[in-house]
């Protein structure tokens, strides 16, 4: 059996963590596989987490654009089983490939977005187009994975996707390795001794306006100090988040401390960790707080926390862009107001683990 996984590039985010961790698994439950993993450019940190035995295609494109006739030639002589392909852009040239090729293969897409949203930045701000490239390209698909019941839920209403092809397998986040990693002592700066955390590429739809302008309102509340705000993550947000914490005067009290191969410890110590996106096309940092048994805020944001979170009993959803909303929930945390069964919140987040994505994976592709 041979698969083949396209992904644009294996750089720290969400669908890329997660194909990592899925091959992973795959030469691990399945040795006898084949397993190449294609990139439109082979860059990325996550490339040193790989098993050693999975084959990089690697077609040195800067614009996957300009993949599709790498991916035809490759679809033509490596003729695999299957082709899952990832993020929304990607899986149009995927699509597009295995038609112009005649391609045998199963055609799998994996869609880790809401794409009535993520698609107007991603393929064209122009959303009739984008739902007619959506509906020829994805419904030529064999199967669709949803990594949410909102994605899914979208995709069929927004773009008419058959709802035969669209099957939702939550993302594989939780294993052991995020407890054994959050006991490694790492490098902690100078917080103060009580922070909240987030964790997040520094994108627009992460709003980490919302969160730093929630923040201020705290600690301008009576029997409210010495709290600090840290965030994890890089991106191309960063230089308006510190301009914005300079305007609030909060240079001393919020650490961007940039990306963090290994981000657990900091988040294990943190007394809340805070989520305050505009939409999410999953959230697998909640999860990775799940697993570390900490307390929860997030926005009620599509489509992710809410499935997650279980409608509120594993922590505590607030209105999105709300900063007023979002302290009051932060504050609730802090003064003991609201607390959730640390041993629930580890339950909670052993749902989504490896091996029962693995299982549905195998068994949704009938790969036994």
């Amino acid at each position: 059996m041979k698969l083949a996984f396209l992904i644009p590039n294996m750089k720290h985010g969400g669908a890329e963590k997660v194909v990592q961790n899925i091959l992973n698994e795959m030469l691990i439950q399945k040795p006898d596989f084949k397993v190449h993993l294609i990139l439109a450019k082979k860059e990325g940190d996550l490339l040193f987490h790989l098993n050693k035995n999975i084959k990089i295609i690697d077609f040195k494109k800067k614009h996957v654009k300009n993949c599709l006739f790498d991916l035809i030639k490759y679809l033509k002589d490596e003729k695999p089983d299957y082709l899952i392909s990832s993020l929304d852009y990607m899986n149009i040239i995927a699509s597009f490939a295995h038609k112009l090729s005649n391609s045998n293969s199963k055609l799998i897409l994996w869609e880790h977005s809401i794409l009535s949203i993520h698609s107007k930045k991603t393929i064209s701000k122009f959303i009739f187009f984008n739902k007619v490239l959506v509906r020829v390209f994805y419904n030529r698909a064999n199967k669709i994975i949803a990594v949410s019941k909102g994605i899914k839920k979208d995709l069929i209403k927004k773009f008419r996707i058959s709802c035969e092809k669209v099957v939702v397998i939550y993302n594989p986040v939780y294993n052991s390795k995020i407890i054994l990693e959050s006991n490694k002592k790492e490098e902690m700066i100078n917080f103060k001794q009580k922070y909240i955390v987030a964790l997040g590429r520094l994108v627009k739809e992460k709003n980490y306006f919302n969160l730093i302008e929630s923040y201020k309102k705290l600690i301008d509340l009576d029997g409210v100090s010495n709290l600090d705000l840290v965030i994890i993550g890089e991106g191309p947000e960063r230089q308006n988040i510190i301009r914005k914490i300079t305007e609030l005067n909060l240079n001393n009290n919020v650490f961007l401390i940039g990306y963090r191969p290994n981000p657990f410890p900091i988040i294990k110590q943190s007394l809340v960790f805070v989520l305050s996106s505009d939409y999410e096309g999953f959230g697998l940092g909640i999860i990775e707080a799940l697993a570390l048994k900490k307390q929860i805020v997030s926005t009620d944001c599509p489509t992710g926390p809410r499935e997650i979170l279980r409608d509120g009993k594993f922590g505590i959803l607030v209105p999105k862009n709300n900063p007023t909303e979002l302290a009051k929930g932060i504050q609730k945390i802090i003064n003991g107001e609201i607390r959730f069964n640390e041993e629930l919140l580890l339950k909670r987040a052993q749902d989504f683990s490896i091996k029962f994505f693995f299982n549905s994976f195998i068994t949704l592709f009938k790969l036994n």
